[in-house]
């Protein structure tokens, strides 16, 4: 997780003197996300800065920002997992051996060799800036989760791009207007990809690259996605489990390219059970870089339903080595930053900014600068009992006596009726979102009753609470259900939350670009079966998990902690809300959202996420409003300067940038 920022001028001019300034003010503002050092770069109308954050051997060896000889500048914050592959289709392209060879001079490679087409060609984590002397055009790019944050500000005159979106708003100096876009994506699902909360600053999205021309045109185009046509059959159940072992082995150990100890989070359940069970067997055989993996785990006295150290002891007996307790009544949800803190970004994380921090901390002071993370593995494994895709599957072909069949038994196992099943598990979800959206299918896809209602009309937020739909062009509904679930997690990692909270390398191996293309390729029936949730893994993993891990049907319930924390900070929450910016500037009604806040007081509201984000919302509309109030006092001041000396004289438009 290192960190890069870019200024690019439009009309083929060298940087200005205040253009410098800018660089270097990028260059400052990002040292705490790169604290080992780095370098700027000017070549022509481009400049370039890099901050390191060192997590490998080869990424010691890096001098960043890259210049080739034929002028080319690259810089970029990365992880390559596929280096011998591209060791070996480079290999007229490089000059040193395999060891010396670092990972963003493959970049340089790769471009040479595949022009704008390389980002696809690369398998990791990536940001990237690339400038093209020859053809007088900067390319950004990001990998195919957005594991690498990247945003990007244009104007007539100049591109400007940096890793943090903080960054960018200390030098662009225009007015930051809220997009109301972002805003309805934040308080229904997840914002579209490529927006931000202002109107004028932009993110390069997952899986595309960006290319800027000389003229300040910007083409942004997808390299990547999942294939449609791409189909993995094999004689049997036994080749599935042996595949997906090796493909999972090879995900978890590229996460574990680090000279350095590395993190893993263990709550218990299969998929952080996984990884650190796998990553045990990847280090005792010598297949691991990193010398050890620590684990940390969150744990409750007050919250019964949903503590799991009972499972997180099994894994740590099968492994002998106790991992980091963080009890969450040390760092209690919701009780820390309500009121207090200075909400710089909509980043719902910041409600248990505690607990991440609290392992940022943990990792430093133990020497790990990297954090497996078993997000993903939900919507990769198969970890929904839901048969409707698969049963959908059986209707779209036509295959109507299997359909009945299958049918049957799901509604004995469920317990609900044939009808009731056939109707809004397996024809309701073929149907457009809009179409979901006027049926109300249930009581989680309903609009939170504060929201304002010209806001949800103008915003159509009904269907945008609906959820996702499949971009790739699948046809039947259980790939289209596959991929809409890679999809949704890949918005909440791109977001980049994670490390803007606490500041460290997480890394995610059930989302490893080859692994979600096989999960994706194969039989439906390889992952859910009846009564049988993720079964490809549970059964590819035996004797590699505890027992008891590996056939588990439930995980802890968080719900309860969010149950305590309204009602410990419920009455504050209502106090801070009699008057609120939500209301006046119309996303929510004032009335009805006190009154939800008094339901998840008493643990009556069912909206929790919504009204979470809401609350978030509010107190980063607080923040970006004192930070305004605070510049126009900053502009006066600088005026009344200005008028009060002969020596100088400026125009409006100066005080304005002030």
């Amino acid at each position: 997780m290192s960190a890069l920022a870019g200024i690019f001028n439009f009309n083929n001019e060298p940087l200005r003197e205040d253009q410098r300034e800018k660089l270097l003010i990028l260059w400052n503002s990002l040292e705490e996300r790169g604290p080992d050092g780095g370098d700027i770069v000017i070549e022509g109308p481009v400049g370039a800065c890099y901050r390191a954050f060192h997590t490998n051997r080869e990424s010691r060896l890096e001098h960043q920002p890259l210049i080739a000889v034929n002028g080319e500048v690259v810089v970029g914050d990365l992880r390559l997992d596929n280096r011998d592959e591209l060791i070996s289709k480079l290999r007229g392209l490089l000059r040193k051996g395999p060891c010396e060879i670092t990972d963003i001079e493959l970049v340089m490679a790769a471009y040479e060799r595949w022009g704008e087409t390389f980002p696809l060609h690369l398998v990791g984590e990536f940001a990237l800036m690339l400038y093209n002397a020859a053809r007088q055009e900067v390319l950004l790019a990001r990998d195919h989760i957005g594991a690498r944050t990247l945003y990007y500000h244009s104007d007539k005159e100049r591109l400007i791009c940096s890793s943090q979106l903080q960054s960018l708003l200390d030098v662009i100096g225009v007015p930051l207007e809220v997009d109301d876009e972002y805003i309805a994506g934040f308080l229904t699902n997840a914002p579209d990809l490529g927006l931000t909360c202002f109107k004028n600053i932009r993110a390069v999205q997952p899986s595309h690259a960006a290319l800027i021309s000389i003229a300040g045109r910007v083409r942004e185009r997808c390299y990547w996605g999942l294939d449609p046509n791409k189909e993995i059959r094999y004689q049997k159940d036994e080749d599935y489990e042996e595949e997906f072992k090796s493909q999972l082995s090879a995900a978890v150990c590229a996460s574990l390219r680090s000279d350095l100890p590395v993190m893993a989070e263990l709550s218990g359940g299969l998929d952080s059970s996984s990884i650190v069970c796998i990553a045990d067997q990847l280090i005792t055989d010598g297949l691991a870089q990193t010398p050890r993996l620590d684990t940390v785990s969150s744990v409750s006295d007050e919250s019964p339903a949903t503590d799991e150290r009972k499972f997180i002891r099994l894994v740590e007996e099968q492994r002998r080595q106790t991992g980091h307790h963080l009890r969450e009544d040390d760092y209690r949800f919701l009780s820390s930053v309500i009121g207090e803190a200075a909400f710089k970004s909509l980043n719902p994380l910041i409600f248990s900014a505690g607990y991440h921090r609290r392992v940022a901390e943990i990792m430093n002071k133990n020497g790990a600068r990297v954090l497996l993370s078993g997000q993903g593995g939900d919507q990769i494994m198969g970890g929904a009992s839901d048969l409707g895709p698969q049963l959908g599957d059986l209707f779209v072909r036509h295959n109507f006596r299997l359909l009945h069949t299958q049918l049957k038994a799901w509604t004995k196992e469920q317990k609900r009726s044939y009808f009731d099943l056939l109707w809004w598990r397996v024809l309701v979800p073929m149907f457009s979102l809009k179409i979901q959206a006027k049926l109300n299918i249930d009581e989680a896809r309903r609009l939170p009753a504060w929201l304002d209602q010209d806001f949800v009309d103008r915003m159509r937020l009904r269907e945008r609470l609906m959820g996702m739909s499949d971009t790739f062009g699948f046809r039947l509904p259980s790939a289209k259900d596959q991929s809409i679930g890679f999809l949704s997690v890949r918005k909440s990692i791109s977001a980049g939350r994670r490390q803007e909270i606490a500041g460290v390398d997480v890394s995610y191996p059930f989302l490893h670009r080859p692994l979600v293309e096989f999960m994706q390729a194969i039989p439906a029936e390889q992952n859910v079966r009846l009564g049988q949730t993720r079964s490809l893994m549970r059964r590819a993993l035996r004797n590699v998990l505890p027992e008891k891990i590996r056939t588990r049907r439930s995980k802890g319930n968080p719900t309860e902690i969010v149950l305590q924390a309204f009602a410990r900070e419920g009455s504050r929450l209502v106090s801070l809300f009699q008057d609120a910016q939500v209301y006046h500037l119309g996303y929510s009604d004032g009335p009805a959202f006190l009154a939800a806040l008094e339901r998840a007081r008493h643990g009556y509201e069912t909206h929790y996420p919504a009204l979470l984000n809401t609350i978030c919302l509010e107190f980063w509309l607080r923040t970006l409003q004192l930070q305004r109030t605070m510049a126009r006092k900053t502009a006066v001041v600088a005026g009344q300067v200005i008028s009060s000396s002969t020596a100088v004289h400026v125009g409006a438009g100066a005080v304005e940038a002030a």
